[in-house]
């Protein structure tokens, strides 16, 4: 009874800790970090796109200014996406913390959206044409 005991300790004790990050993985916190910057910007530039009637923006560039501010690139950031979304609970985890800094910068009224060094937005008539 006692031996039961201590393995369903251990058994417990091993669940609750985090799985260690893999190499070419971004640790969960920055992760977290750039899907935040991520939505953030693609609330935005739908925003522009509805209410201000402008042609699709260049996403990928945008993508591409988040992850150079990270010091990843689309490959590491996909790696980690895949490697997260084979992890339900941790996913589920991750996007929580999304909505609840969402939620934050909302009641705080720090709604800006990070676009890194590019902050050039579909509504400068420069962008659209030089897409």
């Amino acid at each position: 009874m006692r031996y039961a005991l201590i393995a369903l300790l251990v058994l417990f004790a091993s669940c609750s800790e985090r799985e260690a990050v893999p190499e070419g993985v971004m640790p969960r916190d920055e992760f977290t970090e750039v899907l935040l910057e991520m939505t953030l910007t693609e609330a935005r530039m739908n925003h522009e796109i509805t209410s201000l009637q402008q042609e699709l923006p260049p996403m990928r560039r945008y993508y591409a200014g988040i992850f150079t501010a990270h010091g990843i690139d689309s490959l590491a950031f996909r790696r980690s996406f895949d490697h997260y979304a084979m992890r339900p609970r941790e996913m589920q985890g991750i996007y929580e913390a999304v909505v609840e800094q969402l939620r934050v910068m909302k009641d705080s009224g720090t709604q800006e959206v990070p676009l890194t060094k590019d902050t050039t937005l579909a509504t400068d008539s420069s962008s659209v044409r030089n897409r």
